[in-house]
């Protein structure tokens, strides 16, 4: 074994006992929980309760999830591939186990309901029709010979639906999605957009609770795709359900959610609104990941008011320096808060309370090393941050009352977008772009001056990336 295979088994077992050890502390925290009284929040139609999910091989998919919906919300789940997000849509459909935390559906625990017993419909990326099978056949398959609960004089029965029911429920759905035509058509005769639809319908009929939606337009043409994203829109607007959509595509979720959950290896960024998390981002992650093009930022300094980019300066305004200046004493504050807590609640390994977890441990070393981190900064004159601005926001006609100086570019790449150029340059070695009205025809070569929009600026920690403002 060469001096690299040495270093590189080193690792993957150094990578193995962390997950074991994560493995069986979550397993713990499980056994736990199973014992505790499970009382189902009122205030929220389904709620997700520090869910974690780990595979049998140890890796960790999602970690302490928690999200509240109420009734009738459109809650859309993005982030990149591998980032937790069908998981989380599964775990709720009841199609994967959970491996700690609580799941509530309309009041109830639903961790050990089978997923006939939790309301939910789930539209899957690949529409799963069945090709032999007329349209009407597939949209009545999942309804033939189930038990739905019904009223009979005044007390609930569980019966199987008649022919005419399953037929009402069909011609209505099929109504709804415009596909009455369609109706008699085999899978195999209908085109992508019109399969995605019957996948819907299919979900309909259910009258489902709950409707899950995993990447159902990732199949799609453009064109199809914003035509079907209106149909969604307009089809949650008329059935007022819960419904749960997961896309790798920020557009799809600025364009159709209430509100957006950001994810990103397994874990929670930030929930909030579409114009939340676009004007007001919690860290770095969610700034680049949400708009497009993406957000452009380069390393400053700060000093005295002042932001030093490279040889140019930007003067904040008082509101501004307020934030950067409050930052740094609250982060200190809340992280001792959190390591004064961790020191009254600890967690052990064993039962006889003996030997403290790993997990337990490295987050009170990282909670020290981030207080001493913090502290140092907060004493420097001259902090380093993280400058972001939108490609929009930096543009050579704005209406905004307060604009950097001049800033003179040479364009590297010029792309027109019809209304719209956008400009590609670099800035202290850094690839930045800028979107400006298309008045005029752009060059690689040419240069250019550009004016930042002072107001829509954004700075973030270099420690944790979290957003200042």
């Amino acid at each position: 074994m060469n001096e690299k295979e040495k270093l590189e088994w080193q690792k993957e077992n150094e990578e193995r006992r962390k997950n074991n050890e994560n493995y069986f502390e979550v397993l713990s925290l499980a056994k736990k929980e199973q014992k505790q009284e499970h009382t189902a929040p009122t205030d929220c139609f389904l709620s997700c309760q520090h869910i974690n999910k780990i595979y049998s091989n140890r890796i960790q998919a999602v970690t302490d999830f928690s999200l509240d919906v109420k009734d009738g919300e459109f809650i859309v789940l993005v982030g990149p591939s591998g980032c937790g997000k069908s998981t989380t849509l599964r775990m709720i459909a009841g199609l994967e186990d959970i491996t700690s935390g609580d799941l509530y559906i309309d009041g109830k625990y639903a961790n050990k309901l089978e997923p006939k017993e939790r309301h939910v419909a789930m539209v899957f990326q690949s529409y799963a029709l069945y090709p032999h099978m007329s349209v009407y056949e597939n949209m009545a398959f999942g309804l033939k010979g189930s038990k739905e609960a019904v009223e009979v004089d005044g007390h609930i029965e569980m019966r199987r639906l008649t022919r005419e029911e399953i037929d009402g429920r069909i011609q209505a759905a099929a109504k709804a999605l415009q596909i009455t035509e369609y109706l008699n058509r085999k899978p195999t005769q209908l085109s992508g957009g019109q399969c995605q639809r019957v996948a819907l319908g299919r979900a309909y009929v259910r009258n489902a609770k709950v409707f899950l939606l995993d990447e159902p337009l990732s199949n799609l043409d453009a064109k199809l795709r914003i035509q079907m994203r209106s149909e969604l829109v307009r089809l949650h607007d008329d059935l007022k359900n819960t419904m749960i959509y997961v896309t790798h595509d920020q557009t799809e979720a600025m364009t159709m959610a209430d509100r957006i959950v950001i994810l990103k290896l397994g874990k929670i960024q930030q929930i909030g609104t579409p114009i939340e998390v676009y004007d007001h981002p919690a860290n770095l992650f969610v700034a680049t990941f949400i708009g497009s093009p993406t957000t452009n930022v380069i390393e400053a300094l700060y000093r005295n008011g002042k932001i030093s980019l490279g040889d140019s300066q930007i003067t904040l305004s008082p509101e501004q320096q307020e934030k950067i200046e409050a930052f740094y004493p609250a982060e200190i504050e809340a992280h001792k808060a959190h390591l004064a807590k961790l020191e009254a609640e600890p967690r052990y390994k064993d039962k006889k309370q003996t030997k403290l977890a790993k997990s337990y441990q490295k987050e009170l070393v990282r909670e020290k090393e981030l207080i001493q981190a913090f502290e140092t900064l907060n004493g420097k004159e001259e902090k380093p941050i993280l400058f972001g601005i939108r490609p929009e926001n930096l543009s050579s006609i704005s209406d905004s009352k307060r604009l950097s100086d001049p800033l003179k570019v040479k364009i590297e790449a010029a792309e027109l977008l019809g209304a719209d150029y956008y400009l590609h340059f670099s800035l202290q070695e850094k690839d930045w772009c800028a979107k400006v009205p298309a008045d005029r025809l752009y060059h690689i070569g040419d240069e250019v001056v550009l004016k930042m929009d002072l107001e829509k600026i954004h700075l973030f920690d270099t420690i944790t990336e979290k957003s200042i403002f």
